[in-house]
Order: C-alpha cells, then structure tokens, then sequence
C-alpha cells in the first residue's frame, strides 16, 4: 500500500506539473502593436463585408496616422441619408477627401499584419518603405 501511495503522488505531481507548463501561445500580441518603433500600427474589428474589408480598414487607418507623422493633413467626410417611404428604403451615399501636404514624398509599406482570433480584430504595422521591421524595431 505504501508502494502504491508514493507512485500516486509522483504522478499526481507530475500531471500537476506537466498542466502548468506554459507553452508559447500562437496567439500572443506581437510587440509591434505597442511599440511601433519607426511605423505605426491600426486595428480594425469584424467587418460587415468581410475579412479583406477589414484589412482595407485597419490599413487605411495606419496611412492616416502615418500620413500626420510625416506633415500630411487628410480630411475625410462621408454622408448617408436613408428614408423610408412606402415600407421602402432608400440610401444615398457621398464621400470627399481633402489632402493638405507638406511633404510630397511619403511612403509606406504594411510589414506585418496580426489577427486576434479571439477577439476578431486585426492589426496592421506600417514602416516607411524599403525599411525592415528589424531596422524599424532598431530606431
């Protein structure tokens, strides 16, 4: 019985064990997201139109912040009006974008894009073009 008791513990501590061992989760926050370094870095959550609309978005919003680093002004306004006559609706849509710019010559690429599957929301890292996230994490 004695016998019995002591394998029952070594096992028991070692299950134990084996279930707090961390292992690198694949979906940990790259550290890109908080510090940018050279770029900058834009989310965008679930999307109506899909995974490619919410990749445009998050995309979209780092060119923005990008574009105010470097002495460009972007002012974007759009207007959606809906009515309803008759049980039908009816939208209409109209957008304009105005750029105010500084500096003509301001370039960037997406370096590394991440998904946080358990929240759907999708992050994008911008640095200036020709640039590395190594040279980019370095500054």
């Amino acid at each position: 019985m004695n016998l019995f008791c002591r394998f029952f513990f070594a096992g028991s501590i070692s299950v134990l064990l084996a279930a707090c061992a961390t292992a690198a989760n694949p979906n940990s926050r790259p550290a890109w997201i908080d510090n940018p370094a050279g770029g900058v870095s834009a989310s965008a959550g679930t999307h109506v139109r899909g995974r490619v609309a919410q990749e445009e978005l998050a995309i979209l919003r780092a060119r923005e912040e990008f574009a105010k680093r470097f002495g460009v002004s972007i002012t974007a306004v759009q207007s959606i009006d809906t009515t309803v006559n008759n049980g039908r609706a009816y939208t209409v849509g109209s957008g304009s974008t105005n750029e105010n710019t500084q500096q003509t010559d301001v370039k960037a690429v997406v370096k590394e894009k991440w998904l946080d599957t358990d929240s759907d929301v999708l992050w994008v890292w911008l640095v200036p073009a020709g640039e590395t996230p190594s040279q980019a994490q370095n500054k």
